[in-house]
């Protein structure tokens, strides 16, 4: 009836024929150890990979603000092209209306002490437009051209040739019609702001160069000529009336040698003349009698010049 307890043995491995036991704590050891070598490596792994987390964090943070920064210096100096862009754009029209200013005379005249002849022709263009500026060429000298509103591609042309060789353009008014010139101070205004503006179309010149139908003294205006001065000196305009007349303006067909005499009669010692003469269609006869003027003119060391802002106005009456 007594129970004996049975004993287990330990199992065997032979190596070799040799039977070897299992011991059970070198076991254990074995497997603790193991399990720390993990558990370190497993930290070095975690800190490594946290160093590199920082480090890329870093740089990115550094990719980040620079990024900022060139976008910030990037708006910077667009916003101040922008703004120089707009001051230009503000200052522009400014730099046009001074260029489109009227000529400011001194009153002194130009070239102190010379004879000097301004040859003046009122009326044009028409063909002798074309004849006279061919004479003018040939002796080279240069004249003033009071023209008034003849539209047609040959006179346009004259216009244009009239600035491009050097002559002076100027303002008679749209029509001579002295019943519409000077029907009001309105009207007077009207008709020499338009003609100003047609010469600019025709030619790109605003010319700033006046001369009255009839002068500054005639007796044919409705309006106060007075008035009509006031705003020729508001507006910047400088009007020119003449002291030595070719007398070719009479209706009928003035001799070529009559008007040869009638200007060099008149021109003497005095420093400045401004010389009438007519280039309208009829006036064939003055185209004639340009070339014996001119040559008087050069051989007794008078100068011949075209009007400009230096010329001294002769001006029959004043406001």
């Amino acid at each position: 009836g007594n129970l004996k307890m049975k004993r287990v043995k330990r199992p065997e491995l032979r190596l070799h024929g040799q039977k070897v036991r299992l011991k059970k704590k070198p076991v254990i050891l074995a497997v603790s150890v193991l399990v720390l070598i993990v558990l370190l490596v497993s930290v070095s792994v975690h800190a490594a990979s946290k160093k590199h987390t920082q480090k890329v964090s870093a740089g990115v943070a550094e990719e980040t603000a620079a990024a900022v920064e060139e976008t910030t210096v990037a708006e910077e100096k667009l916003s101040e092209e922008e703004t120089t862009t707009a001051e230009e754009e503000t200052t522009l029209p400014e730099v046009q209306t001074t260029t489109a200013a009227a000529p400011q005379t001194d009153g002194e005249g130009e070239y102190p002490g010379c004879k000097k002849v301004y040859l003046t022709f009122d009326d044009g263009p028409s063909p002798n437009t074309t004849r006279i500026l061919d004479i003018l060429d040939q002796y080279g000298v240069k004249a003033t051209f009071f023209t008034i509103c003849s539209p047609g591609e040959e006179n346009e042309e004259s216009l244009k040739r009239i600035v491009s060789s050097g002559n002076t353009l100027a303002i008679h008014s749209v029509s001579h019609e002295y019943s519409q010139v000077y029907a009001s101070i309105d009207s007077f205004k009207e008709d020499v702001l338009d003609m100003q503006q047609w010469l600019y179309e025709q030619t790109g010149v605003t010319t700033w160069f006046y001369r009255f139908p009839g002068g500054s003294s005639n007796k044919v205006a409705n309006c106060d000529i007075s008035d009509c001065i006031n705003f020729l000196n508001e507006q910047g305009f400088v009007y020119f009336d003449w002291n030595v007349s070719s007398g070719d303006a009479s209706a009928k067909c003035v001799d070529k040698d009559t008007i040869v005499q009638n200007v060099l009669s008149e021109i003497g010692s005095r420093e400045e003349y401004v010389v009438l003469m007519h280039d309208a269609g009829a006036k064939t006869t003055t185209v004639e009698a340009l070339p014996e003027i001119i040559e008087y003119l050069q051989a007794n060391d008078y100068m011949i010049l075209p009007i400009t802002a230096n010329t001294k106005p002769v001006q029959h009456r004043h406001s």
